[in-house]
């Protein structure tokens, strides 16, 4: 068995067995904390995913030796934002992740994706996801308009600022979706694209309208992959060990104030950024080419902080394992909460939708009552006094 086989297999197992142990013994027990206070579970949820974020990116880095370079703008943590990427394979988001440690200052985020509603029935990383307010989608409009309001008007009820990951394309890139693509431009008089899909703008639109309107949107961040050497596929490479020596992004951040108003414009706008995307990265692969977006590129790495990840994540999975094999107690607690998952996941849209109901039901009416009673007392004052 070759080094690279070797190590992709103890990435592969690495990653996905503290992702699953992390849901049981860490985010499980905060399901509790859902039906006491829904701020408070959002707040504890969404530092624990900042925290696990860190391992698979040290695993990426550390042991893969993959580098992650990034040019173009930082991205402000504190902004809330939409971020745009092209899709060129099914691992683009998990290269993100590591990316948006490196480009945030200070190396924090706080990024929802949306993702397929598939997605959330995976067991361990569906799990979690669901339980961190990702953001799922059905392919069915009209039901995904509804289901994304819900989620931003409740970040704004909670007044929390997130940035909102899309993929404007919809899926990655394959000789099947290239095919459809050129059908779609050659149907419309556009462009033929090679290093791109033409974007669906629907999604986008709606979110960079409702946002911008919602008193939501500070910025759209543009970002452009591109992978230098080893280009991998699907979730298989990571397994096989086939990492990128590197994966290149570039960032340009839009102040929300320069994004047009209306529908048509913003959809014109987004059309307009893919077509800068395809001549930036037909330069990108041109052959014999250094391959970078700018020569004035970082791949800078927190290494004390990956480090002490890449250890406490590890201690964390195997004690959990052994927990596991070893108490009753934490063997039915595994079961209680797998099958409870599996319930949840596939009889209804997920707990994170769950979430925005417990805060519609009870925290909203909460503030209406108190909202009533502010405002009693001033009412029964004028009242007197016109007596």
């Amino acid at each position: 068995m070759n080094l690279k086989l070797v190590k992709g297999i103890a990435f592969v197992l690495l990653w996905y067995t503290c992702i699953i142990w992390a849901v049981f013994f860490i985010y499980c027990p905060l399901i509790f904390l859902l039906f006491v206070n829904r701020r408070w579970y959002r707040k504890c949820t969404d530092i624990i995913l900042s925290c696990w974020e860190l391992y698979p990116a040290s695993l990426l880095e550390i042991l893969m030796g993959c580098r992650v370079c990034i040019s173009g703008d930082d991205i402000n943590p504190e902004d809330g934002a939409i971020l745009i990427m092209n899709h060129r394979n099914r691992l683009d988001w998990f290269f993100l992740w590591a990316a948006l440690l490196h480009a945030s200052k200070p190396p924090a985020h706080r990024c929802k994706f949306v993702l397929k509603s598939d997605v959330r029935i995976i067991p361990g990383i569906g799990w979690g996801l669901q339980m961190a307010g990702y953001l799922f989608i059905h392919r069915n409009w009209e039901k995904d308009r509804i289901l994304l309001k819900r989620s931003l008007d409740y970040f704004k009820a909670i007044k929390t600022k997130y940035q909102i990951l899309i993929f404007p394309e919809g899926t990655n890139i394959s000789e099947n979706t290239k095919a459809k693509s050129h059908s779609f431009a050659d149907k419309n008089g556009l462009q033929r694209y090679e290093h791109v899909l033409h974007p669906r703008t629907t999604g986008f639109t709606f979110l960079a309208e409702y946002m911008k309107s919602n008193s939501q949107l500070d910025a759209v961040y543009d970002i452009t992959v591109g992978y230098p050497k080893t280009l991998p596929s699907s979730e298989t490479d990571l397994l096989l060990g086939n990492i990128p020596e590197e994966v290149h992004f570039h960032i340009k951040r839009f102040p929300a104030k320069e994004l047009p108003s209306e529908e048509a414009p913003i959809k014109k706008w987004c059309e307009e950024r893919w077509e800068a995307k395809e001549d930036a990265l037909t330069k990108f692969y041109k052959p014999q080419t250094d391959r970078k977006f700018s020569q004035d590129y970082k791949c800078d790495r927190p290494w004390n902080a990956m480090y002490f990840a890449l250890v406490a994540w590890t201690v964390f999975t195997m004690y959990t394992i052994y927990l596991t094999f070893t108490s009753s107690i934490a063997l039915y607690w595994i079961l209680f909460s797998t099958a409870s998952f599996i319930i949840v996941s596939y009889f209804s849209i997920g707990i994170q939708q769950f979430e925005i109901d417990l805060y519609n039901k009870f925290d909203k009416e909460d503030e209406i009552t108190q909202n009533m009673n502010t405002s009693i007392p001033a009412t029964n004052g004028r009242n007197k006094k016109a007596n």
